[in-house]
């Protein structure tokens, strides 16, 4: 966040600085020409003032009227009419600093105020194309910068996601549990066991997968399909401790989500919700659509937390995946969640509704049929 605010800081610095160079060396071309013209120069500054002031109220607003999602016609409008306002206003200026100067006949050349007031705000508007046009060019540098850098947070951001997520399935205890649950499933149920080891080949290449084709998002019916078989080794695990239900609209199935998302909820709500109570709970996954949006709910009634001692775990999957889906959509997508001491975790994850182009399938990609038990 500080690294973020000093960057801002140089950008602005940057503008103003710019910015006033360019009217020092307008203000001293108007001065020069004065002189050479042999000609009072308190006439020619009296031109300069009120634009230049105008401008710094203009440039101090611009991000007001600099907007990147307005259609081409409507910031066309939008320009058009400030720089209208601006010449009009900045030509008043004009007209009334030089009359209250008595400096208007020497100015004008013996012109009705009216004309000189039309004249100028002709001149004042082709004043107004450069500025507009010098703060288009330094919003440009500025969103293009802006880009680099969320594109260099996300990449780290989805890294860090990942390795988590390959943390969470194969850290010791994990796997440790689960070749335990694997060496008894041989002998007692050999299909259960090739199921479970095909689990656990398929969330590595998932894994392997995404981290060569550096993907920010991949179709819902994939992250479904490895999240399933997280629930399935995580089962080996908990037996009968552990239930899921799946309420999923199947038509969302190529909409497009974070990679590891719906795990990282699911994981949330096993590890801290479930696994700790002695006689475990059950999960309900409820993915739909709401308008334009992709709804992901998962519930569980297991342990819960403080809300608070959840708002000071900085670094962990839900913060992550957070700052992750900020990242990605912005504005347009959330999470939150409700917990209580008791009372279990609920997490709401929605997303804007963009269809996947293709699905993003290969060596390693999960089986593309997903199941809902």
């Amino acid at each position: 966040m500080i690294i973020s605010e000093n960057r801002n800081q140089r950008r602005d610095r940057s503008f103003w600085i710019l910015f006033s160079a360019g009217w020092v060396v307008y203000s001293g071309l108007m001065v020069l020409t004065a002189l050479l013209e042999e000609q009072a120069v308190l006439p020619r500054v009296a031109t300069v003032l009120p634009p230049l002031v105008f401008s710094v109220l203009i440039a101090a607003n611009r991000r007001l009227f600099l907007r990147p999602e307005w259609h081409i016609w409507k910031t066309v409008g939008v320009h058009f009419s400030v720089g209208f306002g601006y010449a009009v206003s900045s030509s008043l200026g004009t007209v009334g600093l030089t009359l209250a100067l008595g400096a208007f006949e020497t100015a004008f050349a013996g012109e009705a105020p009216a004309v000189a007031v039309i004249y100028f705000s002709f001149y004042y508007f082709l004043i107004y194309a450069v500025l507009a046009g010098f703060m288009m060019w330094a919003e440009s540098l500025h969103r293009v910068e802006e880009s680099r850098a969320l594109a260099a947070r996300e990449s780290v951001l989805r890294a860090e996601a990942e390795a988590k997520a390959v943390r969470a399935q194969f850290n010791p205890h994990f796997v440790f549990n689960t070749l335990h649950s694997l060496m008894l499933l041989v002998r007692a149920d050999p299909k259960a066991a090739e199921r479970a080891i095909e689990d656990v080949a398929s969330l590595i290449r998932y894994a392997s997968m995404l981290e060569r084709r550096d993907q920010d998002v991949v179709p819902l019916g994939e992250e479904l399909e490895i999240a399933q078989r997280y629930i399935g080794l995580e089962s080996l695990r908990l037996s009968d401790r552990l239930a899921v239900e799946w309420h999923i609209d199947s038509e969302l199935e190529r909409v497009e989500v974070p990679p590891f998302s719906l795990q990282t909820l699911l994981e949330n709500a096993i590890k801290h919700g479930i696994s700790p109570k002695p006689e475990g709970g059950a999960v309900v996954v409820r993915i739909l659509k709401d308008s334009s949006q992709v709804v992901i709910s998962v519930e569980d009634d297991g342990m819960g937390a403080e809300r608070e001692h959840v708002q000071q775990a900085e670094g962990k999957g839900l913060h992550l995946l957070q700052r992750r889906v900020s990242t990605l959509f912005g504005d347009a997508a959330s999470l939150t969640w409700e917990t209580s001491p008791g009372g279990g975790f609920s997490a709401l994850l929605r997303l804007p509704v963009s269809e996947a182009r293709e699905a993003v399938r290969g060596e390693g990609s999960p089986d593309p049929t997903w199941r809902v038990p």
